[in-house]
C-alpha cells in the first residue's frame, strides 16, 4: 500500500476547517477525504489553494494569532 503524502496544510481550529497548499504538479483527481483522514479531522471542512503567496499570507497571520 502506497504512503499517503500530506501537502502542506494549515489547520483553523475555529472554523473547523483545514486549507491545504497545492502546486500545480498536482493532478486533478485528488481526495481530500484521505489526507483529512490521514490527520485525524474528518469532523474538519478541507478545502485547496494554488497560490503558494496566499498560502504563506495565511500561514503567517495563523502564525501571528
Amino acid at each position: 500500500m502506497k504512503a499517503i503524502k500530506t501537502p502542506p496544510h494549515i489547520i483553523l481550529k475555529s472554523t473547523k476547517e483545514v486549507i491545504f497548499y497545492l502546486s500545480k504538479e498536482y493532478g486533478s483527481s485528488i481526495d481530500i477525504k484521505l489526507w483529512m483522514k490521514n490527520l485525524n479531522l474528518t469532523d474538519y471542512k478541507g478545502m485547496t489553494i494554488n497560490s503558494k503567496c496566499i498560502f504563506n499570507r495565511l500561514k503567517d497571520q495563523k502564525c501571528k494569532s
